[in-house]
């Protein structure tokens, strides 16, 4: 007996609006899966996952799930976005609650590295404005964080911690 099989194929794409710098309410022409926001000047779309607090290695798998990557920031400029980001969202930063998030970056063969995934390789991580102190306690702490406790600069933190994180698809 044969039975009618149905497959099921879609492709969506969406157009998000989000704020630009200038305070533009809707930048035209961006092309970001739903609930990613584009930046067109570092022409990438992100993702701020606050729903959760997840592991770094639960971050990184739902990223991939997303076809992104955990947030590698590479230049000033981006890490001056992220944090107006994270701050416009009033998420506050403290040590005791937890408001940190994962980025992409971790200890491989003794060198931090941005970790690959759908949308680059894993790369050396060549910018990095580490707070005061950081990178420390490297045999335990190899993962990298904007620290809520510390004006979200970067840090290194223990994986298996749970915080929020930070996806990111490059478009370029």
């Amino acid at each position: 007996m044969m039975r009618p099989c149905f497959i099921l194929l879609s492709l969506i794409v969406i157009v998000v609006c989000v704020k630009d710098v200038k305070g533009d309410p809707c930048k035209q022409g961006s092309v970001c899966p739903l609930n990613f926001f584009y930046n067109p000047n570092l022409e990438s779309c992100y993702n701020f996952v606050i729903s959760e607090k997840i592991t770094w290695y639960d971050a990184l798998t739902v990223c991939a799930q997303m076809d992104a990557n955990l947030a590698a920031i590479e230049t000033q400029e981006e890490l001056d976005f992220l944090r107006r980001e994270i701050k416009g969202r009033e998420i506050v930063g403290s040590a005791s609650n937890g408001n940190s998030f994962h980025l992409g970056g971790n200890i491989l063969n003794g060198h931090w590295q941005w970790m690959g995934g759908p949308s680059w390789k894993t790369k050396p991580i060549s910018f990095a404005s580490w707070a005061s102190g950081q990178p420390n306690a490297l045999g335990s702490q190899k993962c990298t964080l904007l620290y809520g406790g510390d004006d979200f600069k970067f840090h290194n933190w223990e994986c298996h911690l749970k915080f929020h994180y930070i996806c990111e698809i490059k478009m370029k």
